[in-house]
């Protein structure tokens, strides 16, 4: 079998594998989200229209449009799923194909400089020359070919990061309970009378404790003043004067040194039943001590800006007005678009009625609690959350 054969066959092979790549959930797709971006439009210039019409208006006719886009959202995510399967196997395909087209490419150059060497005439040059610009030409429509099939998975999706986003693990199960918070139940200390150095913690108080985490361990207030003492006893009578009165107690050990913010702190907590969220993780128990991670935002595209958000214990407000905590411009995006706030359960997006909404790995929310390498995206905005 001569070189030619097997090259045009090699080419064959590689095209009959992009072949076999399913696209009919692209092509679905594509209806989807063509539909989704008109609904967007209309809600654009709805927003524009609303002070033109009454209030009873507005709301059905921005129901209606919400109610379709949630409609077109579950419709769309079994067939974004196939689209990510069969978008690992043509990335498989794609990178497999540039890497045989850079290794022709080294070939090429290495018979033309052993040419240059004079290890073998013209003639032989010419015809190991031709061999290769056949095998680089097919090599060449192989990954052209490749690269028109990946252009036409990303016209499906808003974005190349949300094509790839559970592209790795599509049948993965989601954990039963978020790695956020962890709940141990502790007894409540004993408070012995010898320990002077030590506060007495007051009844009806829980501690929240914060895992160390080095530099951005939360720094909590200071604990509230110890109740008064109680007053002293009356005055003793003269023979009870008389008597010889006990030896003085030994001093007071000295006060314990202030700990570095590397180290656990604790805050007291008012024992008061928490309202429960809609998220997997059961509501701390009274008593129990509740790890807290530290967590931050991380952008991901140049509209999400340069630097992490670092998060605490403080309510973050995100939109377009000057006074949110993170600022966010362009098309899609409220004056007041969204809040990200901590509870025992962990930190969770808020979505705050705005129309373009907010997406937590694609998906539409209203409230999310989210979890490590999650994607919050507002309009163009992305960020990466992530803990620890």
């Amino acid at each position: 079998m001569t070189r030619a054969l097997e090259n045009r066959m090699s080419s064959n092979d590689r095209i009959a594998a992009l072949e076999a790549i399913d696209v009919s959930a692209v092509d679905a797709l594509k209806t989807v989200k063509a539909e989704q971006d008109v609904l967007a439009e209309r809600l654009q210039q709805l927003e524009d229209k609303r002070s033109a019409v009454a209030e009873p208006v507005y709301l059905r006719v921005r129901g209606d449009y919400e109610t379709r886009n949630r409609e077109l959202d579950q419709k769309a995510a079994p067939l974004k799923q196939q689209a990510r399967v069969q978008y690992l196997e043509l990335s498989s395909l794609l990178d497999r194909y540039a890497g045989d087209h850079e290794a022709i490419t080294l070939d090429r150059q290495e018979i033309e400089l052993r040419h240059q060497l004079g290890e073998f005439d013209d003639a032989e040059f010419k015809r190991r020359i031709a061999d290769l610009e056949t095998e680089l030409a097919a090599r060449a429509d192989a990954l052209a070919r490749a690269r028109e099939i990946k252009a036409a998975f990303l016209q499906a999706f808003h974005s190349e990061a949300e094509l790839q986003m559970a592209a790795t693990a599509p049948a993965a199960p989601p954990p039963a309970a978020p790695a956020v918070a962890t709940v141990a139940e502790t007894p409540p200390p004993a408070a012995p009378a010898s320990s002077a150095g030590t506060p007495t913690m007051p009844a009806g108080f829980r501690t929240l404790e914060t895992e160390p985490v080095g530099d951005r361990t939360q720094v909590f207030a200071a604990m509230p003043p110890m109740p008064p003492a109680p007053p002293p006893p009356p005055a003793a009578s003269a023979a009870t004067a008389a008597m010889p009165l006990p030896p003085a107690p030994p001093p007071a050990s000295p006060a314990k040194p202030v700990r570095p913010p590397s180290e656990t702190q604790m805050m007291p907590v008012l024992d008061i039943p928490l309202p429960t969220r809609n998220s997997a993780a059961p509501a701390a128990p009274s008593g129990a001590t509740v790890v807290v991670r530290a967590a931050r935002l991380v952008p991901q595209n140049p509209e999400a800006g340069r630097n992490s958000v670092v998060l605490n214990l403080n309510s973050v407000s995100i939109g377009a007005d000057a006074a949110s905590d993170v600022r966010v411009g362009g098309p899609g995006v409220d004056a007041k678009h969204a809040q990200l706030t901590v509870s025992m359960a962990g930190y969770t997006v808020v979505d705050l009625g705005s129309p373009h909404g907010t997406r937590v790995n694609a998906e539409k929310i209203r409230e999310r609690l989210l979890r490590d390498q999650d994607v919050i995206q507002i309009g163009a905005a992305r960020w990466v959350f992530r803990e620890g």
